[in-house]
């Protein structure tokens, strides 16, 4: 696909709080994500990414950390590469009312990579759906998740990712010239998971 920026250009737009447009990899969905480090998330970019990329919102993060914070996995009915590791639900406790709009959700996905915050600080079921990155990342799973982790990594910052994935007009996932077409519209610059794994590779 064209219109696919360097990845080095990439890498340093997300470490300076800007976001990603994530295409998969080709053997896989063929949809993209839209992708915003936790670190630089704020409710501004959260209601941005469910007004304009409208799937669902999610928050890829290292299994380390879930374990640490005893967000635990649900066992899913169907398995297969495909199918992401959803854990339990959660709102960030000290500074939740409902926990639902898009400046409480940042609250939470920011909770997430604090140190300071413990199990009990986080209530389950909540609005926040953190996503668990397979431990041996691209080499095990070559999904969204895994690959937003990697580029965190790439760009110095937390393993933590916000991640909405993108939708076409219509409703249906958007794939090709659609997600060419929404990157364009908003200016965000498109990567993919295999010139992530390339880089990985080089490393």
């Amino acid at each position: 696909m064209t219109d696919l920026t360097s990845l080095a250009e990439a890498v340093e737009h997300f470490r300076q709080g800007g976001f990603i447009a994530l295409l998969d990899h080709p053997e896989r969905e063929g949809e993209a994500d839209l992708l915003c480090a936790v670190e630089h998330i704020t409710g501004e970019k959260v209601n941005f990414m469910a007004t304009h990329a409208r799937g669902l919102v999610t928050v890829a993060v290292s299994a380390r950390r879930l374990k640490e914070l005893d967000i635990r996995l649900i066992e899913p009915r169907f398995h297969g590469d495909n199918v992401p590791a959803f854990t339990e639900t959660v709102d960030y406790n000290p500074t939740s009312t409902t926990g639902v709009s898009a400046f409480e959700r940042a609250a939470t996905m920011r909770a997430l990579i604090d140190p300071q915050a413990r199990p009990e600080d986080f209530m389950r079921p909540g609005h926040v759906f953190p996503l668990a990155a397979a431990p041996d990342g691209l080499a095990e799973r070559k999904g969204h998740t895994e690959g937003a982790i990697a580029l965190a990594r790439l760009a110095g910052l937390q393993p933590a990712v916000v991640m909405c994935e993108v939708m076409a007009p219509d409703g249906h996932m958007a794939h090709g010239e659609q997600i060419v077409a929404f990157s364009r519209q908003h200016g965000i610059p498109m990567v993919s998971v295999p010139q992530i794994m390339a880089a990985l590779a080089e490393n």
